[in-house]
């Protein structure tokens, strides 16, 4: 069965979606932490995280 993007989209948005409910937390690279880092400091955006 051959799929369109708009639907590979919602499929992927709905299984994410459906992961998070059940408590499953996406692996995060170390490119995307560093991304991110990037982004925040150039915003200056800051962030506090609890610790665990």
């Amino acid at each position: 069965m051959k799929t369109t993007a708009a639907i590979n989209k919602k499929v992927i948005k709905a299984v994410q979606t459906s992961m998070r409910i059940e408590g499953c937390k996406p692996a995060v690279s170390a490119k995307t932490k560093a991304r991110a880092k990037a982004l925040m400091e150039q915003k200056r955006v800051q962030v506090s995280v609890p610790g665990k």
